[in-house]
This record gives C-alpha cells, structure tokens and sequence, in this order.
C-alpha cells in the first residue's frame, strides 16, 4: 500500500471517528471537493461532515475495492449507517428515520505530498433519500 492509499484510509477513519477537525488537515488548503451537489470549499466539507455526523453518528466508508496509482487512489466503497437525528442540508432537513443507510460511492483522489490535493465523489442522491424514506410515496 502506498502513501496516497494510506492518507485516503486515514481520511475514512477519521471521519468514522468524528474528528472531522483532524479529517480536514489531510487536504490542501486549496483543495475544492466535488460532490453531486456540487463545489465544496475545505470549510463546507467539513461543515457537510458535521450535518453526517450529527445525522448518522455511526456513518463511516467500508472500501469494497481501491485502484492506487502513484499520487491517484479510486475507491469503490459503501457509505453506511443509520440515521437516527435530523440530517440537514442546505437543500433542506431529512427528520430522523431510523432507517439504515448502505450507500454505493465512489472516490477519487490526489495526494501530493501527504495532502489530498483533488477530491470528487460519485454517488446516487435519489438512492441515497429514497433509503432515508425522504422521497414522496407514488
């Protein structure tokens, strides 16, 4: 395992861990993360990790299968837990469901020098809210 991979594993766990403080620190200051909704600055990554974890204390990444390159790692993994307080959103509040959370992702990253230079994330909102029980019943 290379050093991308293992800054990319540190991430998660820190993550998994909620110390989102110490998440952070892995990326560049310049770092911009790409997420289906959207750009997210360093300080809105964090924020939307915060929403998360306040959502679904328990989420952490399960890592199904890794591709490493020199400084590149994609991660095919799960985003798992359960939600059991409000999880908000700029878009709005998804009230607590109690509903279990096991949500197909995938990851890129750059590491460049023990810091996460380029981070987008790929995964189905519609799959992620419908789990949630947040879409409209036909």
């Amino acid at each position: 395992m290379g050093d991308a991979r293992e800054t990319v594993e540190q991430f998660y766990a820190l993550f998994a861990s909620g110390d989102m403080a110490a998440a952070t620190k892995l990326f560049d200051a310049s770092c911009i993360t790409l997420m289906p909704s959207g750009a997210l600055s360093q300080s809105e990554h964090e924020a939307m990790g915060h929403a998360f974890k306040a959502g679904i204390p328990d989420a952490h990444m399960d890592i199904d299968h890794v591709v490493e390159s020199g400084e590149e790692v994609v991660v095919l993994g799960h985003f798992r837990g359960k939600q059991s307080g409000d999880l908000h959103s700029p878009g709005g509040t998804i009230p607590a469901s109690g509903r279990d959370l096991d949500l197909r992702f995938v990851d890129y990253f750059e590491v460049r020098d023990g810091k996460i230079v380029d981070h987008q994330t790929i995964f189905d909102q519609m799959e992620m809210l419908g789990q949630l029980g947040a879409l409209p019943v036909a």
